[in-house]
């Protein structure tokens, strides 16, 4: 098959970091794949190089993503190509290409991956029918769960659809956690209880929960946060008045993570909602314990209660990481309940039922 994924950008979320792990599989499986990107601004260089290095072709429209002289490319690309399989991620590009796809080729089947509970384009009912006819143009939805289906049917009614749940990269996890073995993360102080949370600073993501709840810890307990985005500076900022600049670290964005997810003692992700939470499955795939809000998107990818807490609660959190922190048998029996759990979550299998969706549609 030939096989185009499109999307706004290689940042640092959690669709893109699906990408870079599913196209060069497929590309190992014969096929012929492209990623076409709409704004190269956000590209991270790592995961650039991995799809190049795996035999992915790369375009770069070099548009901004609200920009509709996109579907003017696309239709180019689209009949100069020829593909047989176009996959779409995230808004804005999903409208782009369904209005483009009046003008593709015959042969062209256009698939989409639905990855959020909520958008905020739901909250007016008129756009209800425009995204109508968007979500009519793709011959198959692919929701990554069955909140996110149920919520898209609920909203939609007639729209073809299947669950899919994202992966993640078990060899890859455990081969840079073997590698970051030997790295000396010096800001990671010896005889601390070192807590990590990697996620984007939006609003999805609840970094402050977490830091209030370092008030309620002792002076020994530290927290490090990974990642980056436009509330990076309120978190300082909220962290300061706390008084906490001296136990709450933000380390940007890092490569490095599931390194640092294997030196760190806890692993951390408070959130007001997700998808489905590729921090979580990596987290549970790092060789530490790992607890996160209980949530939808979290509270479904994990094997049971003990690896949640509730959901915007500090004085909570902060009592479920003392007693994992005082509880060394407990933390064991987490990793080992996490690791045998996450392993039906590998990034392998998520490809070929991609596969057979495309061979599916093409039918």
């Amino acid at each position: 098959m030939k096989i185009l994924h499109y999307i706004n950008g290689l940042s640092t979320g959690g669709a893109e970091k699906l990408l870079t792990d599913i196209l060069p599989l497929m590309k190992q499986g014969g096929h012929e794949v492209h990623l076409l990107l709409s704004n190269k601004n956000t590209e991270v260089k790592k995961y650039y190089d991995i799809l190049q290095q795996g035999g992915v072709q790369i375009k770069t429209l070099n548009n901004a993503n609200f920009n509709p002289i996109q579907v003017f490319h696309l239709i180019r690309i689209l009949r100069k190509e020829k593909f047989d399989i176009v996959h779409a991620h995230i808004f804005p590009s999903q409208y782009w290409l369904a209005f483009a796809s009046w003008f593709k080729p015959s042969q062209t089947r256009l698939v989409k991956s639905e990855h959020n509970v909520f958008n905020n384009r739901r909250k007016y009912k008129i756009l209800k029918l425009i995204e109508r006819l968007v979500y009519s143009r793709y011959a198959m939805i692919i929701s990554i769960t069955e909140a996110v289906d149920e919520s898209l049917i609920s909203w939609l009614q007639d729209v073809r659809t299947v669950v899919i749940p994202n992966g993640v990269n078990l060899k890859q996890i455990a081969a840079e956690r073997a590698q970051g073995m030997s790295v000396n993360h010096e800001f990671l102080k010896s005889g601390h209880y070192n807590l990590l949370m990697v996620g984007r600073f939006s609003g999805a993501k609840d970094q402050q929960n977490l830091i209030q709840a370092m008030q309620h810890l002792p002076s020994h307990f530290h927290l490090f946060l990974a990642g980056r985005g436009p509330l990076t500076e309120i978190a300082k900022q909220f962290t300061t008045s706390l008084g906490l600049s001296e136990r709450v670290h933000f380390l940007g964005m890092r490569t490095d993570v599931y390194s640092l997810m294997n030196k760190v003692d806890l692993n951390v992700l408070s959130t007001h909602f997700e998808g489905l939470s590729g921090v979580a499955l990596e987290s549970l795939a790092s060789g530490k314990p790992f607890i996160g809000s209980d949530v939808p998107g979290v509270n479904n990818i994990v094997p049971d209660t003990r690896f949640l807490f509730p959901h915007n609660q500090p004085d909570l959190l902060a009592k479920r990481i003392a007693a994992i922190s005082a509880d060394p048998e407990l933390s064991n029996e987490m990793v080992k309940t996490a690791l045998a759990f996450v392993a039906r979550y590998d990034i392998p299998l998520m490809c070929e039922e991609y596969l057979e969706v495309y061979k599916e549609v093409l039918q």
